[in-house]
């Protein structure tokens, strides 16, 4: 078989494969695809979601009774000597630490594990879409589009492993180190760190986006002209049934076409879902912190305040990289889809 679509389906971990048939969906098939319904994607988000509330919701409960229980102790802050009141503090902030401290650091390495599944499976998608693309009379652009997503596939991978998770993790102890002691305040460089981070990231993914939306539209033209002169050629000098031959050939691109799309639809739904439970779990313990935080204003523990406040800007960055990741793997997908084809 020439479009050999297997090696999309394999680099699936078995979850994203649970996930895909709990939607109706066990294989690259443009059929199943078209029977997709907006009930099965709902109840397998509402499927994850439960999935990942019990980390986030013992999250609470544990920050809640801490927060009570030094919201006691710091009642008799007045009856102690300075020292014994610092003390005091710093433990009260280190054992909340705990409890927020080590499902960050599980869930920075959970996101470094699903950038690489993500990468992992357009590293597969990619040669697949090029001999689909060359099939279909978009030699030009199959060409320019596997250039750049080679490119993007290899180089996420190792921003994520040497890049993102070390800036993920001094950016966690920073955050800690920060709120932990009373004499050292890191809230504008931690502040400023989250949006420079940010900002960088809508900048490369607007401008990688930019590029390969430019690219895409000079390479379709070209593919454009090369498919209308192979046309003309086939009706022109093959006597007789050139007509015929020229039709034939247009079919074979439209089905050629309708193999691409159900490929590109297919990866992009399993990026989405490889993606997700991390983006729930990620948004819930953003919730869980901000109760956390308005808590611990209501009960004047400025200390913890400040530690939940450095650990949410955390979580927020570690979102915005994850969705940045998702986003730009998803428009390069859908892009080469809406442009990727000749001009019959």
């Amino acid at each position: 078989m020439l479009y050999d679509t297997s090696g999309i389906y394999d680099s699936l971990s078995d979850e994203v494969k649970q996930s895909l048939e709990n939607i109706g969906i066990d294989s690259i098939d443009t059929d199943k695809l078209n029977e997709l319904t907006f009930e099965s994607i709902i109840s397998e988000i509402t499927n994850l979601a439960s999935q990942n509330i019990s980390s986030p919701l013992k999250g609470l409960l544990t920050i809640t009774a801490l927060l009570l229980v030094c919201s006691v102790l710091s009642a008799y802050k007045n009856t102690l000597s300075p020292d014994m009141s610092s003390v005091l503090n710093i433990t009260s902030t280190l054992c909340i630490t705990c409890a927020v401290a080590i499902p960050a650091i599980e869930i920075i390495n959970r996101t470094s594990d699903v950038i690489t599944s993500a990468c992992d499976i357009m590293l597969a998608y990619i040669p697949v879409m090029l001999i689909v693309m060359v099939s279909s009379g978009s030699p030009v652009s199959g060409a320019s589009y596997y250039a750049m997503m080679l490119a993007l596939g290899e180089g996420v991978g190792q921003l994520s492993s040497r890049i993102i998770v070390p800036m993920l993790d001094m950016f966690l102890g920073l955050s800690i180190s920060g709120s932990v002691s009373p004499d050292i305040s890191l809230n504008g460089f931690i502040n400023l760190f989250s949006k420079i981070t940010k900002w960088l990231l809508a900048f490369a993914m607007t401008v990688f986006t930019s590029l390969l939306t430019f690219k895409q539209l000079i390479s379709t033209s070209l593919d454009s002209v090369s498919t209308r002169a192979v046309r003309f050629t086939i009706n022109t000098f093959i006597p007789i049934v050139g007509s015929a031959l020229s039709d034939a050939y247009k079919t074979v691109q439209s089905s050629v076409g309708l193999l691409k799309s159900g490929i590109g639809i297919f990866v992009i739904i399993s990026i989405s879902i490889v993606f997700l439970p991390v983006i729930l779990q990620c948004l819930m313990w953003i919730i869980t912190l901000w109760i956390g935080k308005s808590t611990a204003e209501v009960l004047n523990l400025s200390q913890v305040q400040k530690l939940l406040e450095n650990i949410t800007a955390v979580f927020s960055t570690l979102l915005a990289i994850m969705l940045c990741v998702m986003v730009i793997y998803i428009i390069s997908t859908a892009l080469v889809l809406m442009t990727g084809g000749a001009s019959s």
